[in-house]
């Protein structure tokens, strides 16, 4: 039974080394002048940035129970907006199978704890850092749960009647940013008319070394813990010059929510 399982758990392993979303070609719908882009607006529907949002399986909520494994870091600030400072605390668990799984655990100032289980452990720190998200008021955090061969998912955590990690259409909302010299992705927190917005874009030159097809993808909230794909929108960066890179690279390739800011 046992020689009949490894090629079970060795397509598991290639499976979960694979990009978390592959670049985006879509159609282009207008040109621009280089370094900058024109669009227009289609109704919602899946992207290439959105399908990449539900490719994790559901992570639940739960109260802290078992004892933890190694500690892979944390993080101190008031995330359910009591006045008071919160830990946030990660760490690698045996699952008593062949990988470790990585686990969030927040404990608020009254002493009540809640977890979150973020995936397998592949030895990435897991905190990009703590900003409000959601526009709540309130410090949320920003979490790598997983890497493709140049891109970073990453994923929310949030305090919702304890620890939560943020969901869209019933699963996990994972976004990416970073990328390669053909390809990008980037992730950006704003607000729009007073409406907290999680912009996803993704960048691809590969239609043509003279442009760049560019989707956007708006995710609005609709509440603490979860997001709807709001928008889509497809256009086309032109460069002067071949596989030339646009003037404003984080925009395509980093993150930038809050005062936390990653380059791509």
């Amino acid at each position: 039974m046992r020689r009949r399982l490894i090629p079970l758990l060795v397509a598991l392993v290639v499976t979960s080394c694979a990009p978390a979303a592959s670049a985006p070609v879509p159609t282009a719908t207008s040109t621009a002048d280089p370094g900058s882009a024109s669009s227009s607006y289609v109704t919602p529907s899946p992207s290439p940035i959105a399908t990449a949002v539900a490719t994790t399986a559901p992570a639940a909520t739960r109260n802290a129970s078992s004892a933890p494994g190694d500690k892979l870091g944390s993080a101190s600030a008031d995330f359910d907006c009591d006045g008071q400072a919160d830990r946030l605390e990660f760490f690698a668990r045996d699952a008593g199978g062949p990988f470790a799984t990585m686990l969030a655990r927040l404990t608020v100032a009254s002493g009540s704890a809640s977890e979150v289980t973020l995936g397998f452990d592949d030895g990435f720190s897991p905190l990009i850092g703590v900003t409000d998200v959601n526009g709540d008021g309130c410090d949320d955090a920003i979490v790598t749960v997983g890497h493709g061969a140049s891109t970073v998912a990453t994923g929310f955590l949030v305090f919702d009647g304890g620890l939560r990690r943020v969901e869209e259409n019933g699963t996990p909302a994972m976004f990416l940013f970073a990328g390669s010299v053909r390809h990008g992705n980037s992730i950006e927190c704003r607000r729009t008319k007073d409406t907290p917005e999680i912009v996803a874009r993704g960048v691809s030159d590969y239609s043509s070394e003279y442009a760049w097809d560019l989707v956007e993808d708006v995710h609005r909230w609709y509440s603490r813990s979860r997001l709807e794909l709001w928008s889509t929108t497809r256009s086309v960066i032109a460069v002067s010059v071949a596989y030339a890179i646009p003037a404003d690279h984080d925009r395509y390739w980093g993150l930038s929510c809050g005062n936390v800011r990653a380059p791509g």
